[in-house]
Protein backbone atom coordinates (compact mmCIF):
# COMPACT_ATOMS: atom_id res chain seq x y z
CA UNK A 1 0.00 0.00 0.00
CA UNK A 2 1.63 3.51 -0.76
CA UNK A 3 0.44 5.85 1.57
CA UNK A 4 0.82 9.56 0.26
CA UNK A 5 1.06 12.38 3.21
CA UNK A 6 -0.08 16.39 2.37
CA UNK A 7 -0.33 19.00 3.85
CA UNK A 8 -2.60 21.52 1.73
CA UNK A 9 -5.17 18.84 0.74
CA UNK A 10 -3.74 19.57 -3.35
CA UNK A 11 -0.79 16.93 -4.72
CA UNK A 12 1.61 18.44 -6.17
CA UNK A 13 2.26 17.65 -10.08
CA UNK A 14 5.28 15.46 -9.54
CA UNK A 15 3.56 13.75 -6.71
CA UNK A 16 0.82 12.88 -9.26
CA UNK A 17 3.72 11.96 -11.58
CA UNK A 18 4.83 9.45 -9.41
CA UNK A 19 1.47 7.88 -8.36
CA UNK A 20 0.72 7.52 -12.27
CA UNK A 21 3.87 6.08 -12.95
CA UNK A 22 3.71 3.55 -9.94
CA UNK A 23 0.15 2.68 -12.17
CA UNK A 24 -1.34 2.63 -8.50
CA UNK A 25 -4.34 3.44 -10.09
CA UNK A 26 -6.77 1.56 -7.51
CA UNK A 27 -8.24 3.09 -4.36
CA UNK A 28 -7.68 -0.17 -2.25
CA UNK A 29 -4.01 0.60 -2.87
CA UNK A 30 -3.32 4.06 -2.22
CA UNK A 31 -4.22 6.01 1.50
CA UNK A 32 -4.24 9.43 1.00
CA UNK A 33 -3.18 11.06 4.55
CA UNK A 34 -4.70 15.04 4.05
CA UNK A 35 -4.06 17.80 6.76
CA UNK A 36 -6.46 20.58 5.28
CA UNK A 37 -7.17 24.21 6.65
CA UNK A 38 -9.89 22.55 8.83
CA UNK A 39 -7.49 22.06 12.39
CA UNK A 40 -10.19 21.07 14.40
CA UNK A 41 -11.63 17.98 12.96
CA UNK A 42 -10.29 14.53 11.73
CA UNK A 43 -12.13 12.58 8.96
CA UNK A 44 -11.94 9.38 7.92
CA UNK A 45 -13.20 7.83 4.34
CA UNK A 46 -12.71 4.88 2.50
CA UNK A 47 -9.07 5.97 1.02
CA UNK A 48 -8.55 9.67 2.26
CA UNK A 49 -7.91 10.62 6.20
CA UNK A 50 -7.94 14.07 6.68
CA UNK A 51 -5.95 15.24 9.80
CA UNK A 52 -6.64 18.29 12.63
CA UNK A 53 -3.90 19.77 13.85
CA UNK A 54 -2.22 19.54 16.93
CA UNK A 55 -2.62 20.90 20.57
CA UNK A 56 0.22 23.01 20.15
CA UNK A 57 0.01 23.53 16.49
CA UNK A 58 -3.06 25.13 17.31
CA UNK A 59 -1.82 27.63 19.82
CA UNK A 60 1.09 28.62 17.84
CA UNK A 61 -1.00 29.30 14.86
CA UNK A 62 -2.98 31.82 16.40
CA UNK A 63 0.18 33.38 18.61
CA UNK A 64 2.31 33.54 15.08
CA UNK A 65 -0.66 35.66 13.53
CA UNK A 66 1.52 38.45 14.88
CA UNK A 67 4.01 37.97 13.10
CA UNK A 68 3.24 38.72 9.98
CA UNK A 69 4.00 42.15 8.23
CA UNK A 70 0.68 44.22 8.78
CA UNK A 71 -0.72 43.87 4.81
CA UNK A 72 -0.71 40.13 5.12
CA UNK A 73 -2.22 40.92 8.79
CA UNK A 74 -5.35 42.69 7.60
CA UNK A 75 -5.81 39.94 4.43
CA UNK A 76 -5.73 37.54 6.92
CA UNK A 77 -8.47 38.85 9.33
CA UNK A 78 -10.44 40.09 6.06
CA UNK A 79 -10.05 36.50 4.59
CA UNK A 80 -11.57 35.08 7.77
CA UNK A 81 -14.52 38.07 8.22
CA UNK A 82 -15.93 36.91 4.72
CA UNK A 83 -15.10 33.48 4.56
CA UNK A 84 -12.69 33.59 1.32
CA UNK A 85 -10.50 30.91 0.53
CA UNK A 86 -6.76 32.16 0.94
CA UNK A 87 -4.76 33.08 -2.63
CA UNK A 88 -2.01 30.42 -2.62
CA UNK A 89 1.04 32.93 -2.44
CA UNK A 90 4.29 31.57 -4.43
CA UNK A 91 6.20 33.22 -1.46
CA UNK A 92 6.82 35.89 0.97
CA UNK A 93 8.46 38.98 0.66
CA UNK A 94 8.32 40.57 4.09
CA UNK A 95 10.79 39.63 6.82
CA UNK A 96 8.49 38.99 9.54
CA UNK A 97 5.81 37.06 6.84
CA UNK A 98 8.56 34.82 5.69
CA UNK A 99 10.21 34.04 9.23
CA UNK A 100 5.57 33.45 9.98
CA UNK A 101 5.96 31.46 7.24
CA UNK A 102 9.09 29.32 7.97
CA UNK A 103 7.83 28.94 11.95
CA UNK A 104 4.51 27.48 10.98
CA UNK A 105 5.97 24.46 8.48
CA UNK A 106 7.75 24.18 12.12
CA UNK A 107 4.90 24.49 14.93
CA UNK A 108 1.66 24.32 12.96
CA UNK A 109 1.89 21.90 10.47
CA UNK A 110 2.27 18.82 12.34
CA UNK A 111 -1.14 17.27 13.31
CA UNK A 112 -2.56 14.22 15.93
CA UNK A 113 -1.14 11.31 14.26
CA UNK A 114 -2.28 8.84 17.31
CA UNK A 115 -5.07 7.10 15.36
CA UNK A 116 -3.54 7.31 12.21
CA UNK A 117 -0.48 5.41 13.45
CA UNK A 118 -2.31 3.24 15.46
CA UNK A 119 -3.98 1.86 12.34
CA UNK A 120 -0.93 1.07 9.74
CA UNK A 121 0.83 -0.17 12.63
CA UNK A 122 -1.81 -2.86 12.43
CA UNK A 123 -2.23 -3.60 8.62
CA UNK A 124 -0.20 -6.54 8.08
CA UNK A 125 0.29 -5.60 3.99
CA UNK A 126 3.53 -3.60 3.44
CA UNK A 127 3.61 0.03 3.38
CA UNK A 128 5.79 2.92 1.49
CA UNK A 129 4.91 6.32 1.78
CA UNK A 130 5.10 9.25 -0.45
CA UNK A 131 5.67 12.66 1.98
CA UNK A 132 4.65 15.35 -1.24
CA UNK A 133 6.78 18.33 -0.75
CA UNK A 134 9.00 20.03 2.15
CA UNK A 135 5.64 21.62 3.38
CA UNK A 136 4.72 18.10 4.27
CA UNK A 137 7.73 17.47 6.09
CA UNK A 138 6.40 17.96 9.78
CA UNK A 139 2.46 16.89 9.13
CA UNK A 140 3.66 13.27 10.47
CA UNK A 141 6.52 12.10 12.42
CA UNK A 142 8.79 11.00 9.95
CA UNK A 143 10.81 8.50 12.36
CA UNK A 144 7.15 7.16 13.08
CA UNK A 145 7.00 6.73 9.49
CA UNK A 146 10.04 4.86 8.92
CA UNK A 147 9.37 2.33 11.16
CA UNK A 148 6.52 1.26 9.10
CA UNK A 149 7.74 1.00 5.71
CA UNK A 150 10.03 3.17 3.33
CA UNK A 151 9.81 6.92 2.96
CA UNK A 152 10.11 8.58 -0.77
CA UNK A 153 10.44 12.59 -0.22
CA UNK A 154 9.23 14.38 -3.04
CA UNK A 155 10.86 17.80 -3.54
CA UNK A 156 9.50 20.62 -6.25
CA UNK A 157 12.11 23.04 -4.50
CA UNK A 158 15.01 22.89 -2.35
CA UNK A 159 13.19 24.33 0.48
CA UNK A 160 15.89 27.05 2.09
CA UNK A 161 16.05 28.57 -1.63
CA UNK A 162 12.14 30.01 -1.51
CA UNK A 163 13.03 31.66 2.23
CA UNK A 164 16.30 32.63 1.61
CA UNK A 165 15.63 36.24 -0.05
CA UNK A 166 17.62 38.63 0.99
CA UNK A 167 19.64 38.72 3.86
CA UNK A 168 16.86 36.26 5.63
CA UNK A 169 19.07 34.08 7.31
CA UNK A 170 17.29 33.25 9.87
CA UNK A 171 14.24 31.72 7.66
CA UNK A 172 17.11 30.18 4.84
CA UNK A 173 18.27 28.26 8.45
CA UNK A 174 15.44 27.25 9.90
CA UNK A 175 14.15 25.77 6.53
CA UNK A 176 17.38 23.91 5.63
CA UNK A 177 17.45 22.40 9.02
CA UNK A 178 13.92 21.39 8.73
CA UNK A 179 14.58 19.78 5.32
CA UNK A 180 17.80 18.10 6.08
CA UNK A 181 15.78 16.04 8.83
CA UNK A 182 13.37 14.86 5.53
CA UNK A 183 16.50 14.29 3.43
CA UNK A 184 18.82 12.31 5.76
CA UNK A 185 15.29 9.85 6.98
CA UNK A 186 14.28 9.23 3.52
CA UNK A 187 15.23 6.04 1.50
CA UNK A 188 14.59 7.69 -2.15
CA UNK A 189 14.74 12.04 -2.74
CA UNK A 190 13.11 12.50 -5.93
CA UNK A 191 14.60 15.98 -7.02
CA UNK A 192 13.83 18.14 -9.92
CA UNK A 193 17.37 19.01 -11.52
CA UNK A 194 20.57 17.90 -11.00
CA UNK A 195 21.94 20.82 -8.81
CA UNK A 196 19.25 19.81 -6.44
CA UNK A 197 20.17 16.07 -6.80
CA UNK A 198 23.73 17.50 -5.47
CA UNK A 199 21.92 19.73 -2.80
CA UNK A 200 20.30 16.62 -1.05
CA UNK A 201 23.37 14.80 -1.52
CA UNK A 202 25.68 17.37 1.24
CA UNK A 203 22.56 17.70 3.26
CA UNK A 204 23.01 14.06 4.31
CA UNK A 205 20.81 11.63 1.62
CA UNK A 206 21.51 8.66 1.12
CA UNK A 207 19.57 7.95 -2.41
CA UNK A 208 18.68 10.95 -4.53
CA UNK A 209 17.64 10.83 -8.09
CA UNK A 210 15.98 13.81 -10.10
CA UNK A 211 12.80 14.11 -12.62
CA UNK A 212 13.13 17.28 -14.14
CA UNK A 213 9.73 19.30 -14.19
CA UNK A 214 9.01 17.88 -17.62
CA UNK A 215 5.07 16.60 -17.78
CA UNK A 216 4.56 15.42 -21.78
CA UNK A 217 0.82 14.94 -23.18
CA UNK A 218 1.21 11.85 -25.71
CA UNK A 219 -1.37 14.06 -28.00
CA UNK A 220 0.37 17.43 -28.29
CA UNK A 221 2.26 18.45 -31.17
CA UNK A 222 3.57 21.46 -31.97
CA UNK A 223 1.30 24.14 -34.49
CA UNK A 224 2.69 25.81 -37.16
CA UNK A 225 4.88 29.19 -36.30
CA UNK A 226 3.18 32.29 -36.71
CA UNK A 227 4.43 34.31 -39.79
CA UNK A 228 5.59 37.44 -38.00
CA UNK A 229 7.67 37.31 -34.73
CA UNK A 230 6.29 36.18 -31.68
CA UNK A 231 6.66 35.39 -28.28
CA UNK A 232 5.64 33.67 -25.44
CA UNK A 233 5.82 35.26 -21.45
CA UNK A 234 3.84 33.15 -18.62
CA UNK A 235 3.44 35.36 -15.48
CA UNK A 236 1.18 33.87 -12.94
CA UNK A 237 -1.05 36.29 -10.46
CA UNK A 238 0.52 34.59 -7.49
CA UNK A 239 3.94 36.00 -8.10
CA UNK A 240 2.77 39.65 -6.76
CA UNK A 241 5.11 42.51 -7.69
CA UNK A 242 7.78 40.28 -9.26
CA UNK A 243 5.55 39.33 -11.77
CA UNK A 244 4.76 42.77 -13.13
CA UNK A 245 8.10 44.00 -12.69
CA UNK A 246 9.51 41.59 -14.85
CA UNK A 247 6.76 42.29 -17.45
CA UNK A 248 7.76 45.68 -16.95
CA UNK A 249 11.17 45.02 -17.93
CA UNK A 250 10.24 42.23 -20.57
CA UNK A 251 7.48 45.12 -22.72
CA UNK A 252 10.49 47.64 -22.18
CA UNK A 253 12.80 45.61 -23.94
CA UNK A 254 10.51 44.45 -26.68
CA UNK A 255 9.56 48.08 -27.43
CA UNK A 256 13.20 48.42 -28.48
CA UNK A 257 12.81 45.93 -31.24
CA UNK A 258 12.23 47.56 -34.88
CA UNK A 259 8.96 46.10 -36.05
CA UNK A 260 5.85 44.93 -34.74
CA UNK A 261 5.91 41.98 -32.58
CA UNK A 262 2.95 39.14 -31.38
CA UNK A 263 2.93 38.40 -27.85
CA UNK A 264 0.85 35.64 -26.13
CA UNK A 265 0.50 37.18 -22.01
CA UNK A 266 -0.46 34.52 -20.33
CA UNK A 267 -1.28 34.84 -16.75
CA UNK A 268 -1.83 38.79 -15.37
CA UNK A 269 -1.95 41.49 -18.27
CA UNK A 270 -0.55 44.69 -18.96
CA UNK A 271 -0.89 47.86 -17.89
CA UNK A 272 0.82 49.75 -20.62
CA UNK A 273 1.56 48.47 -24.09
CA UNK A 274 3.63 49.61 -26.28
CA UNK A 275 2.54 50.63 -29.48
CA UNK A 276 4.59 47.64 -31.50
CA UNK A 277 3.41 44.84 -29.75
CA UNK A 278 -0.11 42.46 -30.86
CA UNK A 279 -0.85 41.59 -27.91
CA UNK A 280 -2.92 38.15 -27.17
CA UNK A 281 -3.51 38.09 -23.22
CA UNK A 282 -5.07 34.69 -21.28
CA UNK A 283 -5.80 35.39 -17.73
CA UNK A 284 -5.93 31.34 -17.35
CA UNK A 285 -5.09 28.28 -19.77
CA UNK A 286 -7.30 25.00 -17.22
CA UNK A 287 -6.27 22.92 -20.77
CA UNK A 288 -2.34 22.20 -20.66
CA UNK A 289 -2.96 20.68 -24.16
CA UNK A 290 -4.33 23.93 -25.37
CA UNK A 291 -1.93 25.79 -22.92
CA UNK A 292 1.28 24.05 -24.98
CA UNK A 293 -0.78 24.52 -28.26
CA UNK A 294 -0.87 28.45 -28.05
CA UNK A 295 2.83 28.29 -26.95
CA UNK A 296 3.75 26.19 -30.01
CA UNK A 297 2.25 28.91 -32.06
CA UNK A 298 5.06 31.54 -30.91
CA UNK A 299 9.13 31.34 -31.70
CA UNK A 300 10.21 32.46 -28.78
CA UNK A 301 9.60 31.87 -24.90
CA UNK A 302 10.52 34.43 -21.73
CA UNK A 303 11.26 32.38 -18.79
CA UNK A 304 11.46 34.50 -15.27
CA UNK A 305 12.59 32.67 -12.24
CA UNK A 306 11.62 34.07 -8.47
CA UNK A 307 13.91 31.64 -6.34
CA UNK A 308 16.54 29.43 -6.65
CA UNK A 309 14.78 26.10 -5.84
CA UNK A 310 13.72 22.91 -8.19
CA UNK A 311 13.83 23.45 -12.05
CA UNK A 312 11.24 25.86 -13.94
CA UNK A 313 8.36 24.73 -15.32
CA UNK A 314 7.53 27.01 -18.00
CA UNK A 315 11.22 26.48 -19.48
CA UNK A 316 10.47 22.83 -19.81
CA UNK A 317 7.00 24.15 -20.96
CA UNK A 318 8.42 26.10 -23.84
CA UNK A 319 11.03 23.90 -24.79
CA UNK A 320 7.80 20.87 -24.91
CA UNK A 321 6.09 23.42 -27.39
CA UNK A 322 9.50 23.74 -29.51
CA UNK A 323 10.20 27.16 -28.70
CA UNK A 324 13.90 28.72 -28.33
CA UNK A 325 13.89 30.17 -24.20
CA UNK A 326 15.15 33.23 -22.94
CA UNK A 327 15.77 33.15 -19.23
CA UNK A 328 16.58 35.69 -16.89
CA UNK A 329 19.23 34.54 -14.07
CA UNK A 330 16.67 32.91 -12.34
CA UNK A 331 14.75 30.99 -14.71
CA UNK A 332 17.73 29.97 -16.52
CA UNK A 333 18.31 27.01 -13.24
CA UNK A 334 17.70 23.69 -14.05
CA UNK A 335 19.45 21.17 -16.67
CA UNK A 336 20.36 21.95 -20.24
CA UNK A 337 18.77 22.88 -23.44
CA UNK A 338 20.57 23.43 -26.85
CA UNK A 339 18.70 27.12 -27.53
CA UNK A 340 18.49 28.56 -24.14
CA UNK A 341 20.00 31.98 -23.46
CA UNK A 342 20.21 34.14 -20.70
CA UNK A 343 20.11 38.00 -20.48
CA UNK A 344 20.44 40.64 -17.33
CA UNK A 345 18.37 43.07 -17.98
CA UNK A 346 15.89 44.48 -21.00
CA UNK A 347 18.26 46.20 -23.00
CA UNK A 348 20.59 42.73 -22.71
CA UNK A 349 16.96 41.13 -23.55
CA UNK A 350 16.54 43.69 -26.91
CA UNK A 351 19.79 43.34 -27.68
CA UNK A 352 19.42 39.29 -28.25
CA UNK A 353 16.34 38.99 -29.25
CA UNK A 354 17.19 41.29 -32.22
CA UNK A 355 19.54 38.93 -33.30
CA UNK A 356 17.95 35.95 -32.92
CA UNK A 357 15.16 37.83 -34.92
CA UNK A 358 17.81 38.26 -38.04
CA UNK A 359 17.94 34.31 -37.89
CA UNK A 360 14.55 34.44 -39.52
CA UNK A 361 11.84 32.24 -39.05
CA UNK A 362 12.72 28.49 -40.50
CA UNK A 363 15.85 28.54 -38.66
CA UNK A 364 14.21 29.71 -35.15
CA UNK A 365 11.67 27.30 -35.50
CA UNK A 366 14.33 24.82 -36.41
CA UNK A 367 16.27 25.37 -33.08
CA UNK A 368 13.01 25.31 -31.29
CA UNK A 369 12.71 21.66 -32.52
CA UNK A 370 16.12 20.95 -30.77
CA UNK A 371 15.05 22.03 -27.66
CA UNK A 372 11.67 20.00 -27.75
CA UNK A 373 13.82 16.61 -28.66
CA UNK A 374 15.98 17.23 -25.46
CA UNK A 375 12.97 17.60 -23.23
CA UNK A 376 11.19 14.94 -24.45
CA UNK A 377 14.74 12.98 -24.49
CA UNK A 378 15.30 14.19 -20.77
CA UNK A 379 11.81 13.38 -19.49
CA UNK A 380 12.63 9.57 -21.42
CA UNK A 381 15.55 8.90 -19.38
CA UNK A 382 14.82 10.10 -16.01
CA UNK A 383 11.41 8.18 -16.08
CA UNK A 384 13.03 5.03 -16.70
CA UNK A 385 15.96 5.71 -13.95
CA UNK A 386 12.79 6.46 -11.52
CA UNK A 387 10.55 3.88 -11.97
CA UNK A 388 13.36 1.25 -11.90
CA UNK A 389 14.17 2.89 -8.46
CA UNK A 390 11.27 2.32 -7.27
CA UNK A 391 10.00 -0.69 -7.91
CA UNK A 392 12.84 -2.03 -5.63
CA UNK A 393 11.69 -0.39 -2.81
Amino acid sequence: MLVVINNGGELSLKAKFIIQLLGLDSKDRILYVFKKEDMFKEKWDHNQVELATSISGIMAYFFLMMVKSPKDLKDGVLRRLINRKSESGLFKEGFFSALSEALYQYFVVPARTESIICYLSKLNSPKFFLVDEYSSIKTVNLKALKRLGPIIYVSQDVAYNRFGFGDNFITRKLMYNLERNAATLADVIVACSERDRLKYIEMGARKVFFYPNIYPITEFEPDEKDKMPSVSIVLRGHWGSIAERSLEEIFKALSLLDGKIKVYMIGIAPTILPGNIVLQHYKCIPSKLDYLNILSKSWIGINVGIHLGGANERKYDYAMAGLVVFSDDLGVRGDLLPHEYSYVDSYDLAAKLEQLLEFGKDEIAEMGKQNRKQALSLTKKHREILLKTLNFL
